[in-house]
């Protein structure tokens, strides 16, 4: 008896949802861009992407046409400059914060601005003169092997070594500066950053 019911119940159910399914159309388009309304969607169409409709005509759901490689390379590309931009945007978000536990106050900051030049500018007295003696070290070394390339004599091999050291010792000095100046600009930048903020 039970038995009976439950199958009875499942074939009204079946009929339910078999005449809910057949009252659906699909509105398609066909490979000349007509729009056909039908009870189903050709195999080869699908792919185009179609709209199913409800025995009203309103359209129910709509299914996207499948991308080409090209269309699907430049989404993947899309959205990874939006994640990238996102991560961006919350790592400003983060230092800005930092900055804000830092210093309480807009005179905090442009006093630390204002001590971390002078310290950089110190530095960078110190790095000039330091870079003018070994520019003039590195003159006269390059004058001794030039006097005696004029001379005909052959040059001491510790000559050379002194004058590749002077050389590099010079780069490294001016290598220096170029980075005290960088961190004076991000000391100026941050500080308006935090300023702004």
């Amino acid at each position: 008896m039970f038995r009976n019911k439950f199958t009875i119940l499942l074939l009204i159910s079946a009929l339910f949802i078999s005449q809910a399914n057949a009252a659906n159309l699909y509105k398609y388009k066909d490979d000349q861009g007509r729009e056909i309304t039908g009870s189903r969607v050709p195999a080869e169409f699908v792919k185009n992407g179609y709209q199913v409709l409800n025995e009203r005509g309103q359209v129910i759901e709509v299914v996207q046409r499948t991308l080409t490689a090209e269309e699907r390379a430049a989404q993947s590309e899309q959205l990874e400059q939006q994640r990238l931009l996102e991560q961006a945007a919350l790592r400003q978000e983060e230092e800005d914060r930092m900055l804000l536990r830092l210093y309480r106050t807009p005179e905090e900051v442009v006093r630390r601005r204002d001590a971390t030049i002078e310290q950089l500018e110190a530095q960078m007295i110190v790095l000039n003169s330091l870079l003018e003696d070994a520019e003039e070290k590195l003159a006269e070394l390059e004058q001794r092997v030039v006097n005696n390339e004029n001379a005909g004599t052959q040059i001491p091999a510790n000559l050379a070594a002194q004058v590749e050291d002077a050389s590099n010792e010079r780069n490294r000095l001016a290598t220096q500066l170029v980075r005290i100046e960088s961190e004076i600009e991000e000391a100026i930048t941050t500080a308006e950053k935090t300023l702004i903020a």
